[in-house]
């Protein structure tokens, strides 16, 4: 059965793109914001509760063939793996749910508690905006 589940698990994660962070532990994860009125924030998360946190929000994450061009895309999210691979990821920040492997072009969607929780421990970033970027569009 530990073999069954493991071997999902990892199935998952190639589904995912984010196999390279399976392998190894997180060692930083960067949200970068800008918006068209010249706003920037960054915030970087290094402490390993929070980046375990962060990894399993991403598996969880399901694949979609999301139609984007109704989301607003103004952050990036480069998770760095302690081996160096960098995963780049593009996150709405208007409430849609979704992000985008911007290596592999493919789109996940979060749950909406992980999209919660996401901007709570990027709180800094949702200062910068200056409005509840975690509120759930009816998709």
């Amino acid at each position: 059965m530990k073999r069954l589940f493991a071997a999902l698990l990892a199935l998952c994660l190639l589904a995912l793109g984010v196999s390279a962070l399976a392998e190894t532990k997180l060692a930083d994860v960067t949200m970068l914001y800008e918006d068209y009125d010249d706003n920037h924030a960054t915030q970087s998360i290094t402490d390993e509760a929070t980046l375990k946190e962060l990894a399993a929000m991403l598996q969880r994450a399901k694949k979609t063939p999301a139609e984007l061009e109704n989301c607003t895309m103004n952050c990036t999210l480069l998770c760095t793996a302690q081996d160096g691979t960098v995963v780049d990821l593009a996150v709405a920040t208007d409430g849609c749910p979704y992000i985008t492997d911007r290596g592999t072009d493919k789109t996940y969607r979060l749950t909406d508690a992980d999209q919660a929780r996401l901007w709570e421990i990027f709180d800094l970033i949702q200062e910068t905006m200056g409005y509840d970027a975690a509120w759930v569009l009816d998709f």
